[in-house]
């Protein structure tokens, strides 16, 4: 059975091959229940994370969280939770759709055999780079002070782990949710790249809900969505931007300790300060909605396409 789930069936060659589908092979009939297929599995998605939002705001111990959150203050616990939580219901739906398409679940990006692996270590790597860039360059330009130590020497190695740990979960639910299923079954419909770049734009449009989030970041979030699906189309899976996002994430919200989408964190590691105009900081969005933040991402299409130039022969979106 585990041979069958990471086996490359001859249906999973519709979707494998740097993310390009052999959409002229598909019939009008599998193009149009490809979309009633991804329209159902997000109409699923969004009514089971009202209700849990909804259960959770029932809850004394997380109703407060939740309200933190909506005032613009971020919590590891309740992240943890929420995106826990959220994560196995996309991946309880695209194991049903998987069954139903008579495909491994790994085909839809995130195959168990390379989980944490080199391309999640690469990932993660990358991250560090792309936040240190941003960071470094909002430094120079004098809209970035480190500032002193927020927490005591006993609560770092606590509040990083927490931290690391959230963003992990982060990375794994929202790329699943976005670039797993749904981006795989639009793909059929529509072709991959007018399937990212939809769902690239909800990505970014989604974050206009944060507090603080303004159009630059969510343009900003809307191109990382878009590189995230470039990187899926040249490494053949999901785990190298799992790696990204969750070291992005981390870096900026605890390293760095500046906002992120919007939302300041609770037990951040500096008591850093943004000055300078919004261009330079990303205003109350912090770097991520800065000019600075959409120039480290531009610059990351070119050099990830030089350092990974094909997808895989073998071991793609398997």
């Amino acid at each position: 059975m585990q041979i069958n789930l990471f086996h490359q069936t001859q249906k999973d060659q519709l979707i494998t091959g740097g993310g390009n589908v052999n959409h002229k092979s598909t019939t009008m009939r599998d193009r149009l229940f490809a979309v009633l297929r991804f329209f159902s599995f997000a109409a699923a998605i969004g009514l089971f994370l009202t209700g849990l939002h909804i259960v959770l705001s029932k809850i004394p111990a997380t109703a407060s969280l939740l309200q933190q959150e909506e005032a613009g203050t971020l919590t590891a616990s309740i992240t943890l939770v929420i995106d826990s939580i959220g994560l196995l219901a996309v991946i309880g739906l695209s194991r049903f759709a998987a069954k139903i398409e008579e495909r491994p679940l790994g085909a839809f990006g995130l195959p168990l055999r390379d989980a944490f692996g080199k391309r999640f270590a690469l990932g993660v790597i990358w991250g560090l780079i792309l936040a240190l860039l941003d960071i470094v360059c909002t430094y120079l330009l004098g809209g970035y002070s480190f500032g002193s130590f927020a927490l005591a020497p006993g609560k770092v190695l606590s509040y990083g782990a927490a931290w690391a740990l959230a963003f992990i979960m982060v990375g794994l639910f929202e790329e699943f949710l976005f670039r797993g299923y749904a981006l795989h079954s639009l793909t059929i419909g529509v072709g991959f790249w007018p399937a990212a770049i939809l769902l690239s734009a909800i990505f970014g449009g989604l974050h206009l809900g944060n507090a603080g989030e303004g159009v630059v970041g969510a343009l900003d979030v809307m191109l990382y969505g878009l590189f995230a699906c470039f990187t899926l189309s040249r490494t053949g899976n999901l785990w190298f931007a799992v790696g990204l996002h969750s070291a992005w994430d981390f870096s900026l919200t605890f390293l760095y300790s500046v906002p992120g989408s919007g939302m300041h964190a609770k037990g951040q590691l500096l008591q850093a300060a943004l000055h300078g105009p919004a261009w330079l900081t990303g205003g109350a969005a912090g770097p991520e909605g800065s000019v600075i933040g959409l120039a480290v991402l531009i610059l990351s299409f070119p050099v990830f396409s030089a350092l990974f130039p094909i997808a895989p022969a073998s071991g793609g979106r398997h």
